[in-house]
């Protein structure tokens, strides 16, 4: 849950510092970006308080990839240029299910 809170936190950050360096930024968009990542911050020591760095790290980067990019999808309306883009997406579905069921693995 700490992974997935931080992942929040980055996009929020991340989707104010997009709006500030635009044409409709304001000041208000650059304090959002950095209560984002002061969020990121807290929700990564709590994660490393009960994970390892090696699970948090792979987890955090796999979320970031797919959250990340169906915010800008949905919500900024970017989009890929390529399929290639898109299978890479999709790979990171994959490792980060194989890593999370290995670890389940591994307790048993």
């Amino acid at each position: 849950m700490n992974v997935l809170a931080m992942t929040i936190a980055e996009i929020i950050g991340n989707a104010n510092f997009k709006n500030f360096t635009g044409e409709k930024g304001h000041h208000g968009h650059l304090l959002g970006g950095f209560i984002g990542y002061i969020g990121v911050m807290y929700f990564l020591i709590q994660s490393f308080a009960s994970t390892s760095m090696l699970m948090t790290t792979f987890l955090w980067e796999g979320m970031i990839t797919v959250l990340g990019s169906a915010y800008a999808i949905f919500f900024l309306g970017e989009n890929f240029d390529h399929w290639v883009q898109w299978a890479g997406v999709a790979l990171m579905f994959v490792a980060m299910w194989m890593v999370h069921s290995g670890a389940k693995l591994k307790g048993t």
